[in-house]
């Protein structure tokens, strides 16, 4: 760690200097004697984005440990299709089309014929996975890739015993997969309301996170989540942040030298990681 926290202190006091660059935003978070990096990414990008900077680059050769928000490595994704087949298709012998009304599985029916989404798989579907599978395929056909999100980047250069996890895969699919029943119909409802504008709005949002204006990310991500109801922006935003910030207080007062890429949406608006620890009383630098 020595070595590593070294680099650290004298490359990046000559980086900070230097004004913030226009590129995704990364904080430094401080206490009295040590450091942690907060980098916001995004999970599904066109291939061939260009989002590396040298500034993240030093960060992570520096840092002793690279935090994501869970793991993606082989063995972690067959867990995550396993999680999901899990509690994503119906148990109980129910269909879809029995759980929501009939002018709802009509744009339901809509969309899988607009996206080339098989309706008897998504019959078989809970909502919340129906609304998922719908809005990936949606973006996939605009040309978003999610083998070319920042995490699964940074994964395959970044050494496994480097890597750390704030979350289990299963606690990332309660984030989505929880709540009640209604709670994932209006998932489902806001996600066809949504759909002949997601591309676009998701345009936004990573030219937002590109040019580092959190703000404006910000505004159109709590639009976009506000969608979704008060119990899914809870659940997915508001508590994992509760969590990540007592993780990161350990790692201060372990005086560990990591770097966190997660979610942009974690990173900006009222409750924020950035915002919670601040209120915890931790010093915050938007070094890009």
């Amino acid at each position: 760690m020595g070595i590593r926290r070294k680099i650290t202190t004298t490359v990046f006091a000559l980086l900070l200097a230097q004004p913030v660059l226009a590129a995704p935003a990364i904080w430094k978070v401080t206490d009295e004697d040590s450091s942690i990096w907060l980098f916001g990414s995004i999970h599904l990008l066109p291939a061939g984005t260009d989002w590396r900077t040298e500034v993240l680059d030093d960060l992570l050769a520096a840092a002793d440990k690279v935090y994501f928000e869970t793991d993606l490595g082989p063995q972690a994704q067959a867990e995550i299709v396993a999680l999901t087949m899990q509690r994503g298709f119906a148990m109980d012998g129910r269909l879809l089309n029995q759980r929501i009304d009939s002018k709802l599985m009509g744009k339901v029916r809509s969309a899988a014929a607009e996206f080339a989404v098989p309706v008897p798989t998504l019959l078989a579907m809970q909502p919340w996975l129906a609304a998922s599978t719908i809005s990936v395929s949606a973006l996939v056909r605009a040309g978003y890739d999610p083998n070319a999100g920042v995490e699964m980047e940074l994964a395959k250069e970044i050494d496994v015993d480097r890597q750390g996890f704030l979350e289990t895969a299963e606690q990332q699919i309660d984030a989505i997969a929880g709540g009640t029943d209604q709670d994932q119909v209006v998932m489902l409802e806001a996600t066809l309301r949504e759909l002949d504008t997601i591309v676009e709005m998701i345009d936004e949002m990573k030219t937002a996170w590109l040019d580092g204006t959190p703000e404006e990310l910000a505004d159109l991500f709590i639009a976009e989540m506000g969608a979704y109801g008060e119990g899914f922006m809870d659940r997915l935003i508001v508590q994992r942040n509760r969590n990540w910030v007592e993780q990161i207080e350990v790692m201060l007062d372990n005086n560990e030298s990591a770097v966190l890429v997660v979610g942009a949406g974690h990173l900006v608006g009222e409750y924020s990681v950035v915002t919670m620890l601040e209120e915890a009383g931790y010093s915050s630098e938007r070094v890009q």
